[in-house]
């Protein structure tokens, strides 16, 4: 015989709970999906749907998904767009780990009625405004969340019983996201260790987009244990000018979101010299099983720096700026003129361009070298002159 919406006796309720705690080992232990898991979930629930995501809220970075029984279009929906405006985001950023609620009782999603999410998301699945959930901390930042949402109308009971089950499902689950936190922790420390392989002409380090120094190859040590060029406050990475590092921040947050940025080299000069710093990030492996999909390796870059003022001495002139910069016999050319005194206009004329020429070269130029004004680019001619 079906059970119906209000059968929920204790026998009803430990068997949810097995069965969704049995979905959590086989997905960590690579015989299951992590779709069953709020599909186990929902399934016991009448008119409910289960959603499974691990969320960086602050970076608003998306690492996994799954929504279950409901429709396609609204899970698609919500990875490409409703789960960066989720008014329940602060409140689920606030929160410890292990930690289960009712939003009826924390916080009722008729306090942001008047928003996109309320009108154009929530409401169209049946009306789903209630939820219980539960959130698991997984590295910082980071949080993996496991939700059961409903429509307002059976939050009286499915937010007792759902606590129910997710109380009794927690220690499957946090043991789960703590398995793959170790996972994801070696996978990433034999990233960076690769990275850092044949990277010995230079001070090579792996930082992630939150400036963290995850390795550094010998002449990195040397040169953060100096901290004339690049330093590092609290295990976090700095470019000792305050301009440059501001562009280096930037930079690193583009590079591990993914998001297209041609900054990938950054020329500055400091009271002890100059230097630049090249950046690129290191492409993650392929996932290889169901417990590191839903932890992913974080996107980690790396990142090199060169003491501009010791090239320059092996190198002895301008003529450094072809190995240093990749800048053609013109634009070099180009350089010394301006290094002579000579304004773009000015450069121009000698050189027998025409001053758009000219000021497409020096773009180029500025391109190049890392640097975004003229008198940056002076500086660093200055330098290496």
């Amino acid at each position: 015989m079906r059970q119906g919406i209000d059968d929920f006796d204790e026998d009803r309720v430990a068997a949810i709970s097995r069965d969704v705690a049995a979905a959590i080992d086989a997905a960590t232990f690579g015989s299951g999906s992590w779709d069953e898991v709020p599909l186990a979930l929902s399934r016991a629930f009448p008119g409910s749907f289960g959603i499974l995501y691990n969320m960086n809220f602050p970076e608003k970075r998306l690492n996994f998904l799954s929504v279950q029984n409901t429709d396609a279009a609204f899970a698609t929906s919500l990875a490409e767009h409703f789960a960066y405006i989720n008014p329940w985001a602060p409140y689920w950023t606030s929160v410890k780990s292990t930690f289960i609620a009712a939003s009826e009782e924390v916080f009722p999603a008729r306090t942001f009625a008047k928003s996109e999410f309320y009108n154009d998301w929530l409401l169209p699945q049946n009306r789903a405004e209630a939820a219980a959930g539960m959130k698991i901390v997984g590295e910082r930042d980071e949080a993996v969340h496991l939700l059961l949402h409903f429509p307002l109308a059976r939050s009286e009971l499915y937010d007792r019983l759902g606590k129910d089950v997710l109380n009794r499902v927690r220690g499957n689950f946090e043991r789960s996201v703590n398995l793959a936190r170790l996972l994801r922790a070696d996978t990433e420390a034999a990233l960076a260790e690769t990275a850092l392989l044949e990277r010995g002409r230079c001070a090579a380090l792996v930082v992630d987009g939150g400036r963290l120094l995850r390795d550094a190859n010998a002449q990195g040590e040397r040169l953060l244990a100096r901290g004339i060029g690049v330093g590092v406050r609290n295990g976090r990475c700095h470019l000792m000018d305050k301009e440059a590092d501001a562009r280096f921040g930037a930079a690193l947050e583009k590079l591990a979101g993914e998001i297209p940025t041609d900054m990938s080299r950054i020329a500055f000069r400091t009271a002890a010299g100059a230097w630049q710093v090249s950046l690129a990030a290191i492409p993650p492996p392929p996932s290889s099983s169901a417990i590191a999909a839903l932890l992913p390796p974080r996107r980690m870059i790396l990142v090199l720096v060169t003491d501009l003022g010791q090239q320059v001495g092996e190198a002895g002139d301008l003529g450094a700026l072809a190995t240093l910069f990749a800048l053609t016999p013109a634009e070099i050319a180009f350089c010394r003129r301006l290094m002579m005194g000579d304004s773009v206009a000015e450069a121009a004329e000698r050189l027998s361009l025409t001053e758009g020429t000219a000021r497409t070269r020096l773009k180029a130029i500025l391109h190049k070298t890392g640097t975004t004004r003229q008198g940056q680019l002076m500086l660093l001619l200055a330098r290496l002159g």
